[in-house]
């Protein structure tokens, strides 16, 4: 097992120096969506203690023990429209002009503006280990989207493999109020590409065409994220800052000729929650009430960019990144959520039973730059195997920054929060 440690960290460590290239296009973050957090308004920073605090919040990873082996979680944007939708172009595409009407009836329903695709998310690939300070993942993510703006078409469709490689240390740890730090290399690989706004009559006549001039690069780089973690008794705040460091090479063409370097933003982005649990305060409570309590917590995304709503045509409305979210856990076996992202209702139910965990998430998702321009239903479901993993000391976080330069700290504990989801 140190064996393989040090192996990861090698690997960190040349993948973290590895020189970047020029930054020249701006792509989406590399992340893994849920059907457990999209049920609640999205990841929470301060609220993430599983094995996605590797993409979330590093610092979290120190109070967890969580590994993944199985994951099946498919998602859907406007479930009825998009199928519907999907058979009028498989007719149109073949010669029958009736199946417009399928099209047309589609984009009547949502006032001439319809978002479609799919997401396929953790599958064949869904392996993590997080472990009291260090985790490391291997997942894969595939989304399909298309978006109809009256009789126009616009396509994007990308394949991420992603390896993230991970650690957290304690920063203060006194009296119950503890600081965490935690940094994490995402290393990933994308395949891309994207139809610029087309008409569905010239889709029609050209589709073949249309195909042939995409150009579908596949881009190999990575990115750094670097989160910090509050806790005391049950309340949590948070900041991180994503992709503080990232670069993208296109390491091969599987169609076209792609010249272009690549970069993903970085991010400000802050948090905070609180956790109720019974057994926090009713410490003779049976196994299945210990758990049972609530979690309710709130994120502003992208934080700096409040201080662009001058430039409205490069940059989102500022409002779309806040979201807020609310757990009942019933019994350590049945979660109820709601929650608002993106200015739109998010709900979704989970059943934990131990290893194996079921969650179902309705919400919807602005696909535009404004609140209400393009929004989207979305339906998540998601069948995954987590067990626990083997508790762990590493030799960093057996005491904290600031015990070791002041002796100043408690004795160093080990408390998993089981959030699990």
């Amino acid at each position: 097992m140190k064996r393989t440690i040090i192996t990861v960290f090698f690997i960190f460590a040349v993948l973290l120096v590895f020189p970047a290239f020029g930054d020249e296009i701006a792509m989406p973050t590399v992340t893994m969506p849920t059907a457990a957090t999209n049920g609640y308004g999205g990841h929470h920073i301060a609220y993430t203690d599983n094995v996605f605090s590797l993409l979330v919040n590093p610092a979290a990873m120190m109070r967890v023990q969580q590994k993944s082996f199985f994951t099946l979680a498919p998602s859907v944007f406007n479930p009825e429209s998009t199928f519907k939708t999907l058979s009028g172009f498989s007719g149109f595409t073949d010669g029958d002009f009736s199946s417009l009407e399928n099209i047309l009836d589609a984009l009547s329903s949502q006032n001439g503006k319809l978002s479609l695709g799919m997401e396929l998310r953790e599958f064949p690939f869904s392996v993590a280990w997080v472990a009291n300070g260090f985790g490391f993942g291997i997942w894969d993510r595939i989304f399909v989207s298309a978006s109809l703006k009256q009789l126009n078409v616009e396509a994007n469709v990308f394949a991420d493999l992603m390896i993230p490689v991970g650690f957290a240390f304690k920063i203060f740890d006194l009296d119950g109020h503890t600081v965490d730090g935690g940094l994490a290399y995402k290393s990933f690989v994308r395949v891309a590409t994207e139809m610029k706004p087309t008409s569905i009559l010239g889709l029609a006549s050209n589709a073949d065409n249309i195909i042939d001039d995409a150009t579908i690069p596949v881009i190999a780089g990575g990115s750094v994220n670097l989160g910090f973690l509050y806790r005391w008794n049950g309340l949590q705040a948070g900041i991180t800052f994503d992709d503080m460091f990232s670069f993208g090479k296109v390491v091969y063409d599987i169609q076209g000729e792609d010249k272009n370097s690549y970069y993903i933003p970085w991010t400000l982005n802050l948090g905070v929650a609180y956790e109720f649990k019974l057994g926090r305060f009713w410490e003779t409570a049976p196994s299945f009430l210990a758990n049972t309590g609530f979690a309710i917590a709130a994120d502003w995304r992208n934080f700096t960019n409040i201080f662009n709503q001058d430039d409205y045509l490069d940059h989102r409305n500022c409002i779309l990144d806040f979201s807020i979210g609310l757990e009942v856990t019933i019994f350590d076996l049945v979660k109820v959520r709601l929650g608002m992202n993106e200015m739109l209702p998010a709900a979704g139910l989970g059943l934990d039973l131990g290893a194996l965990k079921v969650d179902l998430a309705y919400y919807g998702k602005e696909f535009g730059m404004e609140p209400g321009q393009l929004p989207t239903a979305m339906l998540d479901l998601s069948v995954s195997f987590r067990p626990e993993a083997k508790k762990r000391e590493w030799p960093w976080t057996k005491r904290s920054i600031v015990g070791m330069f002041t002796g100043i700290e408690t004795i160093p504990t080990v408390e998993v929060t089981g959030q699990g989801n």
